[in-house]
């Protein structure tokens, strides 16, 4: 038991039941009391104003609320009904006592039919929030299967593409190199030999990665704790994040979160989310990484928020930044986004894009299913 609920008052004693019920109660008790007992019609509303805080107790406390405002009620208006204290109500006797007795019906059948009500809309506010986790975790699971098929179709693409070209380059590399072996150092067709190499480079390093996207099932799953690698990747990246005049900073809310997954693959998925945040932002600035968990639909994920200071991201491109070849960057291949999408699909998670916590800059979230 926190200490906020070892100080807490019990209903009777709190500013609610004090403005609803014993306030009320006092003030017409105050009025019989005081009115003299010629004025009788004044008496037979001061009666039935007794049932006002009855039937508000009953809305907000339940059956104790309207049951404590009955007996309470019936308590102070007994002295005025049948003594001779200050003034005596000038009623039958039998109307008096009647009175009493439906205060308390009243109490229970409205108490009764409150805490109905109270359940029932407990029950209805369950049941839409259930409905609200379904269609949630529906829309998930259609987003998956979309991107799913879509990158489906780019595995299959690539790999045809990186088999059918991976043969040539390598010829026309070994082809290079011989012609680079037959040129002397100081003639001027060397240069164009040399930006032939490094072309032919940059060329099977982008061959590398459509191999890399095609073939992002052969993961190799072991025990790992995502805090740990988070804290390896910042780092690793501290040094180049400096250099731009960047500030890191990583926050573990759960200190043990625990996944099956592929340490590298996952490694790498962070690495590309982080370079491009500092990408964004060429004049410094903040990147914020923090783990925590979430539950969407029916089940419970870490997430990994990924938050820089940049421009943000327009509304129109936050689909498109995961397409193949799509890139905002002016020499980006429009890979590292697929690629680190296809490897957190084969976690069984997703990417999301949305704007920072202040409306602004960017924030990129992977959920890795927890079990």
């Amino acid at each position: 038991m926190t200490q906020a609920e070892r100080t807490k008052l019990p209903w009777f004693l709190s500013w609610r039941a004090l403005l609803i019920l014993w306030l009320p109660i006092a003030l017409v008790t105050f009025f019989h009391y005081f009115t003299g007992a010629k004025h009788h019609w004044l008496h037979d509303i001061f009666r039935r104003l007794y049932y006002i805080p009855i039937v508000l107790g009953a809305f907000q406390f339940g059956l104790k609320g309207s049951l404590g405002a009955s007996i309470v009620a019936s308590l102070v208006y007994l002295p005025h009904a049948f003594t001779y204290f200050f003034e005596r109500d000038p009623g039958a006797s039998i109307e008096k006592i009647l009175e009493m007795l439906l205060y308390n019906i009243i109490a229970l059948i409205t108490g009764v039919l409150a805490e109905r009500e109270q359940k029932e809309r407990h029950r209805q506010e369950l049941i839409a929030k259930q409905l609200k986790e379904t269609i949630e975790e529906k829309k998930l699971l259609e987003e998956q299967l979309i991107r799913a098929g879509k990158l489906k179709a780019l595995g299959e693409l690539t790999a045809g593409i990186a088999h059918e070209l991976k043969n040539p380059i390598a010829s026309i590399k070994g082809a290079a190199e011989a012609i680079a072996d037959e040129i002397a150092e100081d003639s001027p067709r060397r240069k164009l030999v040399e930006i032939q190499q490094k072309e032919l480079k940059r060329l099977s390093k982008t061959l590398d990665q459509f191999l890399g996207f095609a073939r992002p099932g052969k993961f190799l799953k072991r025990q790992m704790d995502l805090c740990d690698l988070l804290h390896h990747v910042v780092g690793l990246m501290e040094t180049q994040a400096k250099k731009k005049h960047i500030q890191m900073e990583a926050t573990c809310a759960v200190p043990e979160a625990s996944i099956q997954g592929d340490r590298d693959q996952l490694m790498q998925v962070l690495v590309n989310l982080i370079i491009n945040a500092m990408d964004v932002m060429p004049d410094g600035g903040d990147v914020r990484i923090d783990l925590h968990g979430e539950e969407l639909g029916n089940k419970g994920y870490w997430v990994i928020d990924i938050t820089d200071s940049g421009p943000g991201i327009p509304e129109d491109l936050r689909e498109r930044i995961f397409d193949f070849f799509f890139s905002t960057k002016e020499n980006g291949t429009g890979l590292g986004l697929p690629i680190s999408l296809n490897i957190v699909d084969g976690h069984g998670g997703f990417i999301r894009v949305n704007d920072g916590p202040d409306g602004q800059h960017t924030r990129i979230s992977v959920h890795i299913p927890c079990h």
